[in-house]
Parts: structure tokens; C-alpha cells; sequence
């Protein structure tokens, strides 16, 4: 089967930590004052021009995402392919989750990577 062009790619963020997905939407560095996210892998709050500048050539879309969906991206995770990750790791998951019929029938795609996650907050996550 051949293979075809990914569609878009999306900045993924958690809506306590939206200064690079609000960069992106408006082009331009925008800083904020605090972060309020388990996702301390995107929770910066001065993003750097030199990443926005490629992040607006290859980027199609930005996302924010709500830390409930990141709770269940971390537990599905976990659940289905027994990865321990962080939930910076889970991103792209919980976009999934909180949006299916936009990616309903076609070929998705998220890199989940990053396991520097505390052992009892994720334990606290993934529930008994």
C-alpha cells in the first residue's frame, strides 16, 4: 500500500499551559504569567521565537486539551499498551479522546514519548 502525506500536524497543549498553542494562533511569541498543568513537559509559559517560527511552517492546527482527558490519555496508556508515561506523553491522546469524530475514519498518528513521570502521582492516575 502506498504510503500517503499525514494530513495536518497539530501543537498539542493542556489548557493550563496554552502560551505556545496561543502563540500559534496568533503568530507571534505570547507569554503568560503562570502554568496550571500535570504536563510539566509543555508548561512554559515564554515560548521560544525560534520554535514558533518552525511550529508555524509545519503546523497545521493547535489543540488545548483539558487535564481530564490527560488523566484518561495517561490511564489508556497504561491500560491498553502498559506504557508508564508522563503526561506531557499523553497529549496527543487525550485530543483524541476529547474530539473522536474529527479523527473518526482516518489514519491517526500521536508520538507518545517520556516516562520521567512520579511513581505515585501516576499510580494515583491509573487508578486500582
Amino acid at each position: 500500500m502506498p504510503r500517503t502525506r499525514l494530513d495536518t500536524e497539530r501543537v498539542r497543549a493542556a489548557l493550563g499551559a496554552p502560551a505556545m498553542t496561543w502563540s500559534w494562533q496568533q503568530g507571534r511569541v505570547v507569554t503568560t504569567a503562570s502554568t496550571d498543568t500535570i504536563a510539566d513537559g509543555v508548561a512554559g509559559r515564554l515560548p521560544l521565537a525560534e520554535v514558533l517560527e518552525d511550529l508555524l511552517v509545519v503546523a497545521d492546527d493547535a489543540v488545548l486539551v483539558r487535564e481530564e482527558s490527560i488523566v484518561a490519555g495517561v490511564r489508556l496508556l497504561h491500560e491498553r499498551a502498559g506504557l508508564v508515561v508522563e503526561p506531557s506523553a499523553a497529549l496527543g491522546v487525550a485530543a483524541i479522546l476529547e474530539d473522536p469524530e474529527r479523527f473518526t475514519g482516518r489514519r491517526v498518528v500521536t508520538v507518545v514519548c517520556g516516562g520521567n513521570v512520579d511513581p505515585d502521582a501516576h499510580r494515583r492516575w491509573v487508578g486500582p
